[in-house]
């Protein structure tokens, strides 16, 4: 990471956001006490609501995340 080459990780950039984002459905399942259904095209939990509040959440300007990065 320091040296900025990609050639250095250890893993792929792709597996570590799938496996980062596989503990964060889990955490989310655990809020809303329930199972959930993902949806990996559109990464969301379809129409629930609940569940996909967790996903992102309100920034504080001007410290705002584009929707489109």
């Amino acid at each position: 990471m320091r040296s900025r080459n990609y050639k250095g990780l250890n893993n792929d950039i792709e597996d570590v956001r799938q496996a980062a984002a596989l503990s964060h459905m889990a955490k989310i399942s655990y809020r809303t006490g329930r199972k959930l259904v993902f949806d990996p095209v559109n990464e969301t939990f379809g129409s629930d609501a609940e569940a996909n509040r967790y996903l992102s959440r309100e920034y504080r300007r001007p410290f705002v995340v584009p929707a489109r990065v």
